[in-house]
């Protein structure tokens, strides 16, 4: 059941990041920037959080070790949730884009 728990937990962690981004640009008037930040700031959360939950539930095998599971999440964890942004962010602004352009030609 804690094995279940810690994916559920990691995939929190990587769509959060892009839901909370849409959600923040798309229905706010926050900038685009900001909204990456506090998107960001949620997923660096949450991976801390799923390395200290891979932490706590590891078996006490001498072949696993997962002392510094939580020390990378700490200093690396805002890599995946930044990189997952970006490519939103691109995405997004290439459609935004292709539907400006499309609206003008028709008019």
């Amino acid at each position: 059941m804690a094995g279940l728990a810690n994916v559920a937990l990691l995939l929190v962690a990587l769509m959060l990041p892009v839901t909370m981004f849409l959600l923040l640009k798309l229905r706010t008037r926050m900038r685009g920037l900001l909204a990456a930040a506090v998107s960001v700031a949620a997923g660096w959360a949450f991976n801390v959080a799923y390395a200290y939950a891979v932490q706590t539930t590891a078996s006490p095998d001498a072949s696993q070790s997962t002392e510094g599971y939580v020390g990378i999440a700490a200093l690396f964890g805002w890599a995946c949730p930044t990189v997952l942004v970006l490519v939103t962010w691109l995405v997004l602004h290439l459609v935004t884009r292709r539907r400006r352009n499309a609206e003008s030609l028709s008019s």
